[in-house]
C-alpha cells in the first residue's frame, strides 16, 4: 500500500497543520443539507466524468505559501483515482492524522463493491467511516454555504474542486484540494488560489483566481468539504 507523500520536507512525520481544526467549528445542519441535496446530481455528473483522466505520481514541493491550510499531500496512481486522492487528503486534515489514503480508499470501496468515482458511493463510504461529504456548486465569494472564501477562511476546510483544463471537453474534469487563497489587490480578480492537484508533478499550483475560475466554470463550479457529521 503506497503511502501519503508530504508536501513539505518534514521526513517520515505528518506535517504540522494548522493552528485552528476545522473538525472543532463543524457547519449546522441547516448549512448543509439543503444545498447538499439541491447539487448533489449536479456534481454526480461531473465527478463520473473523473474516471477519463490520467494520474501521475508527482514530487515533492518546497514549502506552503503563507496562510495555506497545510493539508498533508495524496497522490493518484491511477486514471480514477483523483477524487478519493483529494478526499484522502481533506478526511486526514480534519481529522489531525493519516488515517486515509488513495490506496486503502480504494481497497475498501472495492470490497464494498462502490464505485470510487461516484460522489454518491464515496459520500456513503466516508458516512460508514463516520465523516461526511458535502456537495454544493460554489463560488469564490458570496453568502456562505456556497462561499469558497467562507470555508477557507472562516470555517478552516480544505475544499475539493472539480476543475477541467481543457475547453469543451468534460472528459479532462479533474478534482484537486484547495487550500488558500491570496489577497494579491484590491481587485478579486488579481487574488490568487493555491490548490493541490493529485496527478500533477508539480503537487502545489498557484493560479491567478481568473485562471482558476475559467477551469473550475468548466466543472459546474463543483466543490465538496468533508466534515464531521452534524450533532444528532
Amino acid at each position: 500500500m503506497k503511502s501519503a507523500n508530504n508536501v513539505a520536507a518534514t521526513g517520515n512525520r505528518p506535517v504540522s497543520y494548522r493552528r485552528r481544526r476545522p473538525g472543532l467549528d463543524r457547519p449546522t445542519p441547516h448549512s448543509q443539507a439543503p444545498q447538499a441535496s439541491a447539487f448533489a446530481g449536479v456534481v454526480c455528473l461531473v465527478i463520473t466524468t473523473l474516471t477519463q483522466t490520467g494520474c501521475q505520481e508527482p514530487q515533492r514541493v518546497a514549502q506552503y505559501p503563507e496562510d495555506t491550510l497545510q493539508v498533508r499531500y495524496e497522490s493518484s496512481s491511477k486514471y480514477s483515482g483523483c477524487l478519493i486522492a483529494c478526499v484522502a487528503m481533506a478526511a486526514n486534515y480534519l481529522l489531525d492524522k493519516t488515517a486515509f489514503s488513495e490506496a486503502s480508499i480504494h481497497g475498501d470501496l472495492l470490497v464494498s463493491g462502490l464505485d470510487e468515482s461516484r460522489i454518491g458511493d464515496v459520500r456513503k463510504y466516508l458516512a460508514q467511516k463516520g465523516l461526511h461529504l458535502i456537495t454544493l456548486s460554489g463560488r469564490l465569494d458570496g453568502k456562505p454555504p456556497a462561499s469558497l472564501k467562507y470555508w477557507l477562511n472562516d470555517r478552516g476546510y480544505p475544499v475539493i474542486c472539480v476543475i477541467n483544463r481543457q475547453p469543451s471537453d468534460p472528459a479532462h474534469n479533474h478534482a484537486v484540494v484547495v487550500i488558500g487563497i491570496s489577497k494579491m489587490a484590491s481587485v478579486e480578480s488579481a487574488d490568487r488560489i493555491h490548490y493541490l492537484d493529485p496527478s500533477s508533478p508539480l503537487q502545489l499550483h498557484s493560479e491567478e483566481f481568473a485562471t482558476f475560475e475559467t477551469n473550475w466554470a468548466r466543472g459546474q463550479h463543483a466543490m465538496m468539504i468533508v466534515v464531521q457529521p452534524p450533532p444528532g
